[in-house]
């Protein structure tokens, strides 16, 4: 007996779940043109998006660090976010060292071990690309981090260096352009404060809503082209050396090609390829009819399969509310 001895190493793209989903409306391949296609990878677009209406899947969880900015209560958050999880307050223990800066390179000796969790920075022109490096002797460096350009002038980013270990020297280098910034933020021992969810009327009967404070409450609001989260009070000056720390319901990675793998895992595919041929049989005229009722509930038990397959294995745990009895 002979095994493959692989698992999960099978590439199924967009064009394999097309082609199997036109199979199952009965439609040869010849019978396949390229109008068919070009409207099978639009539906395939609209089913995965569809399914952020139903639940949250697991593999769509992203947790997203987020910088804030004093006396700017309006957060836009990242493109794609369906729904805020959790949001929590980040704050960091800074760190000092000796500093050595230049054009392209901003140097730090701590004089001993020292572990940076984070690195911050406020750029006074646009982000460039930068890498971060540590080193045990200021000689002989290990790349950690890397973040491409993103931020504009004025605006923060955050990097979180995980698995940091402590090393006496540290580095921010520029791999292209050069390093334009106000500061410069180092931190470690980083602790999370969970912050509070409003409903629309709470934030609304918010008296004063630009209050500036540590916000400890949001109200998440779905708008177009973006969601925003409203924080109240209003971020001070200090809050802009914390982090907003969001865990996020995205939506699935678009499929912008046939040849783009699909962001579901592979227990998904059956699901997946039996919704998109229930849309596709129910828009191209060639197939029967009488198929496409077929084909939708047999969507429906594979996609309430994959549903009950989906979570984390975690324990469940049921709080009654069980109120007062005395008077």
């Amino acid at each position: 007996m002979s095994y493959s001895g692989t698992v999960s190493s099978t590439t199924f793209n967009a064009v394999k779940v097309v082609e199997h989903a036109f199979r199952r409306c009965k439609l040869p391949a010849q019978g396949i043109t390229a109008e068919m296609t070009s409207y099978a990878l639009e539906s395939l677009y609209t089913v995965l998006s569809e399914l952020a209406n139903v639940k949250t899947p697991s593999w769509c969880i992203e947790r997203v660090v987020l910088p804030m900015y004093e006396n700017q209560p309006v957060v836009p958050l990242p493109t794609g976010t369906v729904e805020v999880l959790n949001l929590n307050y980040r704050v960091l223990q800074p760190l000092t060292g000796s500093v050595t800066e230049s054009t392209t390179e901003y140097y730090v000796n701590f004089s001993s071990t020292t572990t940076v969790n984070v690195v911050g920075i406020k750029w006074t022109a646009d982000a460039v690309p930068i890498t971060v490096q540590v080193s045990s002797d200021g000689l002989t460096w290990a790349t950690v981090a890397t973040q491409s350009a993103g931020a504009a002038s004025g605006e923060i980013s955050w990097l979180d260096i995980d698995g940091a270990k402590a090393y006496q020297y540290f580095r921010i280098v520029a791999t292209t352009g050069t390093l334009s910034y106000s500061w410069v933020t180092l931190g470690n021992m980083p602790q999370e404060i969970p912050i509070g969810q409003l409903n629309r009327d709470s934030y609304v009967n918010q008296s004063n809503k630009v209050f500036p404070g540590r916000p400890n409450s949001y109200y998440f609001q779905r708008d177009l082209p973006v969601p925003i989260v409203n924080l109240w009070p209003a971020p001070n000056v200090t809050a802009e050396t914390a982090q907003l720390v969001l865990w996020r319901h995205r939506h699935i990675m678009d499929t912008a090609n046939l040849q783009q793998t699909v962001e579901v895992p592979q227990r998904w595919l059956e699901a997946i390829i039996d919704l998109l041929a229930s849309r596709v049989a129910a828009e191209t005229p060639q197939i029967d009819s009488n198929l496409a009722g077929v084909l939708y509930q047999k969507a429906v038990v594979s996609q309430q399969r994959a549903w009950d397959g989906d979570n984390d294995g975690s324990p469940t745990f049921l709080n009654p509310r069980i109120g007062v009895y005395t008077k």
